[in-house]
């Protein structure tokens, strides 16, 4: 009867193990160490004032006010009003942006309507320009507007204080054709602005 001896592995077979190993190891910590580090780094918090990098914009946000009237004339319609934030928004890419992107750069903590009086999902702003209130529908290269951020919101319900989120955009290529865009928007920074209450009255003068 022939004694049994062991098998030891050899110098191959010790590598496959322990490159098995490592892989196992290296796919721990990154599930457990890599998605913690990843929680724990959120949004920051901005003052406002104070210019914000939400790629491809740079934002600053600086005061934001309830009113019952824009500047291009628009009235609110009978118990609705606008918490309208006031800031600038340049891009910093070599490439124009159309407004889907411009559009995906915020949201507020807001119960909003969209321009055909519908609740909105995200209160999603109407980007515009400063001054004349024209709709803000893309942004060129190394150009910075005054902008206003406006939302729609029950008159009853005007906040005192409202949070606005920035979203970064990442470049990639569409998954869908190919092109080169920017797309996966996630918040980088909250900003958190005093709203000046409304007006005593609404405004003088027919409504259109």
């Amino acid at each position: 009867m022939h004694a049994y001896t062991p098998q030891v592995p050899g110098t191959r077979g010790r590598i496959v193990v322990g490159a098995a190993v490592l892989v196992l190891l290296a796919g721990g910590i990154w599930v457990s160490g890599g998605l913690a580090r990843a929680d724990q780094v959120g949004p920051t918090s901005a003052a406002p004032g104070v210019e914000v990098e939400a790629t491809p914009f740079r934002v600053r946000l600086d005061s934001a006010e309830a009113t019952y009237e824009l500047s291009d004339g628009s009235t609110a319609d009978e118990g609705l009003a606008y918490v309208v934030v006031a800031g600038t928004l340049a891009l910093d890419d070599d490439e124009s942006v159309g407004s889907d992107v411009l559009g995906d750069a915020f949201r507020a903590d807001l119960s909003t309507y969209d321009v055909y009086g519908e609740p909105e999902d995200e209160a999603e702003p109407i980007v515009t320009v400063a001054g004349d209130g024209s709709w803000l529908l893309g942004i060129g290269p190394g150009l910075t507007y005054d902008v206003r951020l406006v939302f729609e919101v029950d008159e009853s319900a005007v906040p005192g204080q409202v949070t606005v989120d920035l979203a970064a955009h990442v470049r990639r290529a569409s998954s869908l054709d190919g092109t080169i865009g920017w797309h996966d928007p996630a918040v980088v920074s909250r900003v958190t602005l005093d709203v000046s209450p409304l007006p005593a009255e609404r405004p003088d003068g027919d409504l259109q």
